[in-house]
């Protein structure tokens, strides 16, 4: 009997690191090499994602192309971001300005994607197209970018192809390249024909290639030891800079107002990331924030990403221009969600936009109360935007004085209380109270 036992006991172990093994197996297999850009993710069914915060992804390449697939936890499958595509040790940024906002259940609905040398650059012009949809409970994506409108040509074949999105997650997913065949007419990085045979392409003359103002070099600002740049009275200063020359991150002394007039944050410090410059400071009842990019317009999406006190706050605007003629002003909005692109907080700021020669500038507020917060004084803020950098930017949430005030008079009140108890003075009905 007892052999019988151990006969069985093997038996289910052996079935199950069998069973374990086939998991494994269908867990990490590839995507099938007949994925089909049509709106339908079932020939997606067994490609190897890869999860990050927010959601899912996976390649496989098919030639000159690369196909790519979404699935999103929470959310809308994001335009920006970019898709961030590394070949052969260069990057690519590749996004789209038509995805939809919203997709309703079991709805499909195609997009086209363009290629740039920076987030939102346009250089390479269209490269891709795609469909995004819904089954009721996640969003979803599936699109194809041609490889020879980066300016891919053979020498790539074979070589590992990486891809993230900071609005999905920081792990990229790979495949590597198919058999690149050169062409002359590959030649052409920014022609505006839509990669492979797509009758998605009619909906797609998409006007980003209008950036024009954004094709400036390294004309990045030049900055101090301490993090100040030196150039930063715009053209549309104010007349009056800060009224403390020696400012710097300093919340109880602001004289900050949101006017499209950039002068008075000359003496904040930035913070600088790849592709531009932030600073944060806070009232702690509104934080107000300062962009200054080295390349292409300042970034509506992204989204900018508040941690306040270990919460997450995501803040995006749908009104940032494409592109603007020196000096122009827009004024912007700002919405407030749990997610990228979430809209649960409804609007929570404003703010400005404005060139001032080859950079995109802008500064806006946000109301800490749209968050269903209390006074934020004394807490932590850190920001930053992936399409900016990933340096956050941090604050406290106005003056922390009254915080070390009570807790001074807390300390002194209960030093003496035990005092006076150690010398037998104080009875303990004496307990002193403390006013509210």
């Amino acid at each position: 009997m007892k052999k019988i036992n151990k006969l069985i006991i093997l038996g289910m172990l052996a079935l199950g690191v069998t069973g374990g093994a086939v998991v494994n197996q269908s867990v990490n297999a590839k995507a099938s090499t007949s994925v089909t850009i049509d709106g339908k993710m079932s020939d997606w069914d067994s490609a190897n994602l890869t999860e990050g915060y927010n959601g899912y992804t996976a390649l496989a390449s098919q030639g000159k192309y690369v196909d790519v697939y979404v699935k999103m936890k929470n959310g809308q499958v994001p335009g920006y971001g970019d898709y961030n595509f590394k070949i052969d040790g260069k990057t690519y940024y590749v996004w789209s300005s038509n995805i939809p906002s919203s997709v309703s259940s079991g709805s499909v609905k195609s997009f086209t994607l363009t290629g740039g040398k920076w987030n939102d650059g346009t250089q390479y012009g269209t490269v891709g197209t795609g469909y995004v949809t819904n089954d009721g409970h996640h969003n979803y994506a599936e699109f194809q970018v041609d490889l020879t409108k980066l300016g891919l040509t053979s020498t790539a074949s074979g070589k590992e192809i990486t891809m993230a999105n900071p609005n999905i997650g920081s792990d990229s997913a790979t495949t590597t390249a198919g058999t690149i065949t050169d062409s002359t007419s590959t030649s052409s990085a920014s022609s505006s024909s839509a990669a492979s045979s797509s009758s998605t392409a009619s909906s797609s003359t998409s006007s980003s290639t209008a950036t024009s103002s954004t094709s400036t070099t390294s004309s990045s600002a030049a900055v101090s030891s301490n993090g100040v740049v030196s150039d930063k009275s715009e053209s549309a200063s104010k007349a009056s800079s800060t009224t403390n020359n020696d400012a710097n991150n300093d919340n109880d002394n602001l004289n900050i107002t949101i006017d499209g007039k950039f002068n008075d944050w000359k003496n904040v410090s930035l913070t600088e990331g790849y592709n531009g410059y932030t600073a944060m400071v806070s009232d702690g009842k509104y934080v107000y924030v300062y962009v200054k990019m080295k390349y292409g317009q300042v970034p509506g999406y992204g989204d900018y990403n508040f941690d306040i006190s270990g919460q997450n706050y995501y803040v995006w605007s749908g009104d940032m221009p494409s592109s603007q003629s020196d000096g122009a002003v827009k004024a912007v909005s700002f919405t407030g969600g749990k997610w990228n692109e979430g809209s649960q907080y409804g609007t929570v700021g404003n703010g400005y936009v404005a060139q001032d020669g080859s950079h995109s500038i802008a500064e806006f507020k946000v109301d800490l109360s749209k968050f269903n917060l209390s006074t934020m004084t004394g807490q932590t803020i850190t920001m930053y935007n992936p399409n900016i950098g990933d340096k956050k930017v941090t604050v406290a949430g106005g003056s922390t004085g009254p915080y070390l005030i009570s807790g001074v008079g807390v300390v002194i009140v209960a030093w003496g209380y035990f005092k006076l108890r150690k010398r037998h003075q104080l009875k303990p009905t004496d307990t002193p109270k403390i006013q509210k």
